[in-house]
C-alpha cells in the first residue's frame, strides 16, 4: 500500500506534544526504580463491582534508600494493569500527607476509609513495601492481564512494581505468588543492562539462564534472554543483512530462547506485546542466515501484533526498516503505519502515558521514537519529515536529560539527512547507513537508557 508524502502525521506529532507538554507527571521517569525481589501481588474483582488489592515486595536494594513520606512530602500511587493492549486501573493519586506515621522499620499509611482510591493500608521501610486497597474507592481490575504495574512515588522518588508470572490470571482474580530468588535477580540484571545501569551484559544473561534452568515453565526468563540476545546483536551488527559472527551467534541464541518462550507466554491471552517482540528477534535471524520461511515467519508475527493493537505493537514492524528496500512492501507498510494508522491512534495517547510517553519503562520513549521516525523518512527519501522528527528527538531530549552522545548523533544525522537519503536511493545497497548509528549502543538504547 502506498501513501503520500505529507500526510496528517506531522498534526498528529504536534497533537502528541501538546499533550505530552500538558500532563502532569510526578516526576522524570528516568528516576524510577524497579522492584524485584520477594514480590506478590493479588487482585480481586467481584460481581457486585468490588475488589481489592494487595501488593508486596521485600527487602529490595531500592529500599535501602527510604525517603520520609511525611509532610511536607508528596506520595502518590497508581495501581494499574495491561489489559488488552491498554494501560487500565484508577489514576494516580496523591495521599494525604497528615495519615502517615513514623515506625520502628519505617513508615505507615493508615486510612480505614480509603478516602485516596480505597488504600487503606501501606508499610514502607528497608525492609519492604506493602500496599493494600479495598472498595469502595478502589478501582477494580479484572484479568486476565498482560501485567501488573505499580508506581509508589515520594515527591521525585519513584518506585515501580511489574508483575509477569500468575498462577491465577481471570475476571475474579489475578495472583502472581511471591517470585524466586534466582527470577528476580535475572530480570532486575535484565533491567540493570537496558537502562544502561550495568555494561556487563554476561552477568545477566547468566542471571537469566539460572533462571529458566531452575524452572523449565519460566518463559519470562527465556523472553528477556532472547531480548538481550537482540540488544547484543544491534550492537555488533549494523546492517542484519552482514552480520558478523559474534552477530549470529546472538541472533541464534535469541531465536532459540524465543522460540521456547512462545508457547508458555502466549495462548491467545496474556501480554499482546510478546509476539511481535519474538517475531522482530525470529525475523532477523531469517535475515541474518539468509532463511526466507525464518525471515517470513517472523514478519508475519510482526504484522499479526500489528494489526491486533496499532498503539504499542505498530511499532515493530519498523525492525523491517534497517532491511527492507524503500519500494518494497514491507516498507510501504511501515509507511502506511507512519502516516495513516498513527494519526488515527494518537488521540488515546492522553490516557496512555506509559505506552506514548516517558511514563513507563522506556525513560525516552519519546526522544527515541522521533529519532527511529526520522531514520525511516530518510531511507523514504522524505528529507523534510525526516529532519522534523530528528530536530524533535533532539529537542525533547535536550528537556528531558537524553544522553549528551545520543543528542549530538541525532542533530548530526539531521544535519547528514539528505547526503543519508540519496546513498538509500541509489541502486548499491552495500553503501546503506545503518539505523540511527548511535555508536554500536543497539537500537533498544535510545528509548531505554536512562
Amino acid at each position: 500500500m502506498r501513501v503520500k508524502a505529507g500526510s496528517s502525521w506531522t498534526k498528529a506529532v504536534v497533537a502528541v506534544l501538546v499533550v505530552a507538554a500538558t500532563w502532569t507527571w510526578g516526576a522524570p521517569a528516568h528516576g524510577f526504580e524497579l522492584l524485584q525481589r520477594d514480590k506478590e501481588v493479588r487482585l480481586t474483582a467481584a460481581p457486585d463491582g468490588g475488589g481489592s488489592a494487595r501488593i508486596r515486595v521485600g527487602a529490595d536494594r531500592a529500599l535501602r534508600d527510604v525517603r520520609d513520606p511525611r509532610c511536607p512530602a508528596v506520595t502518590r500511587v497508581r495501581i494499574s494493569a495491561y489489559v488488552d493492549y491498554r494501560f487500565t486501573g484508577a489514576p494516580e493519586v496523591e495521599l494525604p500527607c497528615a495519615r502517615w506515621q513514623a515506625t520502628p522499620s519505617g513508615y505507615v499509611y493508615d486510612d480505614p476509609d480509603g478516602t485516596a482510591a480505597g488504600i487503606r493500608r501501606i508499610a514502607y521501610g528497608r525492609d519492604g513495601l506493602t500496599i493494600e486497597a479495598r472498595s469502595p474507592g478502589y478501582t477494580p481490575i479484572s484479568g486476565p492481564v498482560g501485567f501488573v504495574h505499580v508506581r509508589f512515588a515520594i515527591d521525585d522518588r519513584q518506585l515501580f512494581v511489574r508483575f509477569h508470572r500468575f498462577s491465577r490470571n481471570d475476571a475474579e482474580e489475578v495472583v502472581s505468588p511471591r517470585a524466586s530468588r534466582v527470577a528476580a535477580d535475572g530480570e532486575q540484571a535484565f533491567w540493570d543492562v537496558l537502562l544502561g545501569d550495568e555494561r556487563d551484559s554476561d552477568r545477566a544473561l547468566r542471571a537469566l539462564a539460572r533462571a529458566a534452568s531452575s524452572n523449565p515453565r519460566d518463559g519470562r526468563s527465556l523472553f528477556l534472554t532472547g531480548m538481550l540476545r537482540l540488544y547484543r546483536f544491534e550492537r555488533v551488527t549494523p546492517d542484519p543483512r552482514n552480520p558478523t559472527a559474534a552477530g549470529k551467534r546472538e541472533i541464534l541464541a535469541g531465536a532459540a530462547a524465543h522460540e521456547r518462550a512462545l508457547p508458555l507466554l502466549w495462548d491467545g491471552t496474556g501480554d499482546g506485546r510478546v509476539p511481535g517482540f519474538i517475531g522482530a528477534v525470529i525475523y532477523k535471524k531469517g535475515v541474518a542466515f539468509g532463511e526466507a520461511d525464518v525471515e517470513e515467519r517472523g514478519r508475519r508475527l510482526m504484522n499479526e501484533a500489528a494489526e491486533a493493537d496499532a498503539l504499542f505493537n505498530g511499532f515493530i514492524p519498523f525492525g523491517f526498516g534497517p532491511i527492507a528496500p524503500p519500494d518494497s512492501e514491507g516498507y510501504a507498510t511501515i509507511l502506511h503505519l507512519l502516516d495513516v494508522v498513527f494519526p488515527t491512534v494518537a488521540g488515546e495517547c492522553g490516557t496512555q502515558p506509559e505506552i506514548c510517553f516517558n511514563d513507563g519503562l522506556a525513560p525516552h520513549n519519546l526522544e527515541g521514537s522521533f529519532a527511529l521516525f526520522g531514520d525511516l523518512y530518510t531511507k523514504a527519501g522524505r528529507v523534510a519529515d525526516a529532519v522534523r522528527n530528528y530536530e524533535l528527538a533532539a529537542n525533547l531530549g535536550e528537556s528531558n536529560g537524553w544522553t549528551p552522545a545520543f543528542l549530538a548523533n541525532v542533530r548530526r544525522l539531521a544535519a547528514e539527512a539528505p547526503a543519508r537519503a540519496a546513498l538509500y536511493a541509489d541502486d548499491d545497497p552495500t553503501n546503506d547507513p545503518p539505523f540511527t548509528d548511535f555508536g554500536g549502543v543497539g537500537n533498544c538504547a535510545y528509548c531505554h537508557n536512562r
